[in-house]
């Protein structure tokens, strides 16, 4: 199996308070005496392929992403991207150059990204094509795009127009025109509805493979995550985690364990935590 992310011995932690559903929103903290450990001594591969990240709310789902794209940096131990350390992105947010070369190497699309834009929806698919990363533009991808995310309403639509599931479907597009060699996602398409979400994943697995672009992604529909990867990195209670081709990992006794709950009420579970970003984020569309 090829890796495209290495970790090697990697521990990591937070402050010392009750995490919420968004890993990403609490502080860093340098003392180890006030400290909540989420990750202590981890070393594994993520292959080369589209990856779901699956397991409870808290787990860690979101900072392991996170620090598997250089967003977040190891206390101890190292972790490569594509055989670059991502250490030398300490200082991404301060230079232009270091964090051009980061994006280069692996994009983000965060759980709820929202921002203002002067030029409509079509005109920053255009200039992302334009001004990203592919070798060579990929010839009528913006329209493949439009049309497998049902983007035709967005296209004249300044980004804070769109409908939060618009602005979902509009992002992930812009993630693939930006041309990274790797993509990460967490929760991509909670405001969409299932045949949408349905849709995305689908054309994303596509372009996976047809593109060998690795794509790692978090999402808390079991069944997009059972369709839609070919591999999976599942979470258990106690924070350890297994990886393996979906084929061999998505049983229910593998989910039942991890979980330490009956499957079927994971469905459940499922629809209740989309309601509640929901109701948290905006409504879909």
């Amino acid at each position: 199996m090829d890796s495209a992310v290495r970790i090697n011995d990697v521990s990591f932690f937070y402050a010392d308070d009750d995490p919420d559903d968004d890993d990403a929103s609490i502080e860093v903290v340098s003392n180890p005496s006030e400290i909540t450990q989420v990750f202590r001594g981890i070393s594994t591969e993520l292959p080369v392929g589209m990856m779901s990240v699956v397991g409870q709310n808290g787990i860690g789902k979101s900072t392991l992403l996170l620090l598997a794209s250089g967003r977040l940096f190891p206390h101890e131990g190292t972790i490569e991207v594509l055989g670059t350390d991502t250490s030398k992105f300490a200082d991404a947010a301060f230079d232009p150059e270091l964090e051009a070369e980061r994006n280069r190497l692996v994009s983000f699309v965060y759980q709820n990204m929202e921002f203002e834009s002067e030029a409509p929806v079509r005109e920053l698919m255009e200039f992302v094509l334009e001004n990203g990363y592919h070798e060579t533009k990929p010839i009528g991808l913006i329209e493949e795009l439009i049309e497998a995310f049902e983007l035709e309403s967005a296209l004249s639509l300044k980004t804070q127009q769109l409908a939060k599931g618009q602005l979902q479907r509009a992002i992930i597009a812009f993630s693939l025109l930006y041309g990274s060699r790797i993509i990460m996602m967490d929760e991509p398409v909670f405001a969409l509805e299932e045949p949408q979400k349905d849709r995305v994943f689908a054309y994303l697995l596509g372009f996976s493979r047809s593109q060998g672009v690795p794509i790692y992604y978090s999402a808390h529909n079991l069944e997009l995550t059972q369709k839609y990867s070919d591999y999976m990195l599942l979470f258990s209670k106690t924070g350890d985690f297994k990886i393996g081709t979906t084929k061999e990992l998505f049983t229910r006794e593998e989910i039942e364990a991890a979980y330490q709950a009956p499957m079927d009420s994971l469905y459940s579970r499922d629809m209740l935590y989309r309601d509640h970003l929901l109701r948290s984020y905006g409504a879909g569309g």
